[in-house]
Formats: C-alpha cells, structure tokens, sequence
C-alpha cells in the first residue's frame, strides 16, 4: 500500500509539473514573435511528462517553421518516451514539413538523439534527399544511432557523390568540386564530409574516401561490433 501511495504521490507531483509547466507555456507563446514563441518552446521541453509530448507534437505541424523545428528538436530529447515520440516525428516528416529543409533536418537530428533504431529504415531513406540540409540531417541521425546497417547505405551514397567530385577534379576523395553551379556538384560537396564524419562517428575509424572505407569494411565486416 506504502509503495502504490508513493507511486500515485510521485505521478500526481509530476502531473502537476506539467499542468503548471504547459501553463506557462501557452502564456509566453501568445507572443506575436517567432522568435520568442521558439523560447517558450524550448522551455516548454524542458519538462518531461506525456502531456507535455502532446503539446510538442501539435507543434510539430503548426506555426511558422522555426517554430515547428524547435518542437522537434524538444521531442528529441524525450528518449524515455521515444516508443511515442519516434512516429511522431517521423509522421512529420510529411504535410506542411514535406517543403521545409530547416524542419525535415531536425526532425532526423532529433530521430538521431532518441536513439531510436526503429527510425532507422526512415534515416536511411533520408539519406537520398535532394536538399543537401535534410540529407546531412538524416546523415547526422545515423552517426547518433551508430547501428551497422547504415555503413554500406552511407558508402554507397559516398561513391555515387564522388563520381560528380571525379568529372571536375579527375580524382576520388572530396578534392576539387568546381563545376559552376550544377546541383549535383554543389550537394556532393555538401553532403559528403557529413557522410564521413557519420562513419567516423559509427566505427570510430578515420577513414575520408568510399574506397578507403569500403577495404576497411570488407575487412571486418564478419565480426564489426559496435563499441561504446
């Protein structure tokens, strides 16, 4: 019984949290600057409790876009609940964030933060975005996650951006973009130090082009274990 009272006690205080938190929250986001309503936010975030979710994921799909990527960003760190945060964020992606980089990109940093490896068939899609800021998001999520399966997707991409690198520079490796303003030079030169600091990150090897990486792969691929 002395348990269960403490338990309901523990809850009801963390309960009241929220309430007088959310209280708050809807005082200060009735400012008419974007800026600040991203403050409100970001306070808002700092308390961790269900309802407090709820109102982030509203948040996800309304406002002006900084707005949106600052609920992100708060879903993003609520790792404990991330069985409920994940789908949403990953909802998100689509609707009125489907045209939104600044949004999509941290949405998968905040996918990345929940350490979520049920968001990774999603990431992993992100990957092939057009628009090198969601891209280098998605990117970022998986040097976060640090799971295997992102290796070969991550070198494969970095092969198909050197070949754009290759026709400028006559070489592999980040080298000499060039090439005016076509927009496949222009991503690879964006995207692919994100791919390798994302294998950095998951292997802990330091490895900078996809031949490199791809020798180094095979070699221990049987037996690569993540270490902490």
């Amino acid at each position: 019984m002395m348990t269960a009272f403490l338990l309901l006690t523990l809850f009801g205080s963390d309960e009241k949290e929220a309430d007088e938190a959310i209280a708050r929250f809807k005082t200060a986001y009735r400012n008419p600057s974007a800026p600040a309503r991203v403050a409100a936010v970001a306070e808002l975030s700092r308390t961790r409790h269900e309802k407090v979710l709820k109102q982030l994921a509203v948040l996800l799909t309304g406002d002006a876009a900084i707005v949106r990527a600052e609920a992100a960003k708060g879903l993003g760190t609520f790792v404990d609940f991330k069985k409920h945060a994940t789908p949403l964020l990953i909802a998100g992606l689509g609707g009125p964030n489907s045209k939104e980089p600044d949004v999509q990109a941290a949405i998968y940093e905040a996918l990345g933060a929940l350490d979520d490896d049920a968001a990774l068939p999603t990431i992993h899609k992100g990957f092939e975005e057009k628009d090198s800021k969601v891209a280098k998001g998605a990117l970022a999520a998986a040097g976060m996650i640090r799971h295997v399966s992102s290796i070969d997707l991550i070198v494969d991409l970095m092969k198909k951006l050197e070949k754009f690198n290759e026709a400028s520079s006559g070489g592999g490796g980040l080298g000499n973009f060039g090439g005016g303003n076509d927009p496949n030079k222009k991503r690879a030169k964006e995207v692919l130090p994100a791919c390798i600091k994302a294998l950095q990150a998951i292997t802990k090897e330091k490895w900078s082009t996809s031949k490199e990486w791809e020798i180094w792969w095979e070699r221990r691929k049987a037996t690569f274990k993540i270490e902490n």
